[in-house]
């Protein structure tokens, strides 16, 4: 099934896809690029579905153009769809509807590894499909690509606003300075650099990924 299909069934907004698909644009410029031997078709499907399940988390009225042009009732209903059926933690329902598609053990390891809170991890980890899944994702931002330091620097405001204590100012700071180092270890094995990935260089694969065929990731 393809990708846009998969995101029509499942009522995904707009902007969503969009993240997504520039996500899975930016993993796919650094698989074209990299010099060691990834799984590339896995790792674009898995940027591809990695927020399935936001809704769940979104503040409706904060971005107007979000919920146009259905407007803000028709989402709300969507989103209380969500929590009925997958509950109200967006990575737990992204992972129930992935099962739900039957995507195969490759992909759904390379979701779980997805998040900020796993870059530690990452780091340590040899599998390069880890590192470039997780890392694709810190690249965009809701309008478009961005570098990795625009990124950290807006995830440090909003832990500034929303968790302000001293304890989880610490953790995002932690776990920022591996982001930077899985970005050398990757960048490390490229032809090209952090400034090369760009909206303009992702815009020859997005509209192609609308065409990529989930099924053939079915376990």
């Amino acid at each position: 099934m393809r990708i846009i299909d998969i995101y029509r069934r499942y009522m995904i907004m707009p902007n969503l896809q969009q993240h997504m698909f520039r996500v899975a644009a930016v993993g796919s410029v650094i698989c074209d690029s990299i010099s060691e031997k990834v799984d590339r078709d896995s790792i674009v499907a898995a940027c591809l579905l990695h927020d399935m399940g936001n809704i769940i988390k979104f503040k409706l009225d904060l971005f107007p153009s979000f919920v146009e042009p259905q407007g803000i009732e028709y989402w709300r209903k969507v989103q209380n769809d969500f929590f009925e059926k997958y509950g109200r933690e967006e990575h737990i329902a992204t992972i129930k509807i992935a099962k739900e598609i039957g995507v195969d053990d490759t992909v759904m390891t390379l979701l779980e590894s997805i998040g900020f809170l796993q870059a530690k991890e990452n780091f340590e980890t040899a599998d390069f499909d880890k590192k470039i899944a997780a890392y694709s994702d810190m690249r965009v931002e809701p309008y478009g690509v961005v570098s990795l330091e625009e990124r950290l620097r807006d995830g440090r405001k909003r832990t500034i606003v929303h968790k302000p204590n001293s304890t989880d100012f610490v953790h995002f700071t932690e776990m920022a300075k591996y982001l930077k180092k899985i970005e050398t270890q990757i960048f490390e094995k490229t032809s090209i650099s952090p400034d090369d990935v760009t909206d303009k260089k992702i815009s020859i694969y997005l509209e192609k990924l609308r065409d990529f065929d989930i099924s053939v990731h079915k376990s």
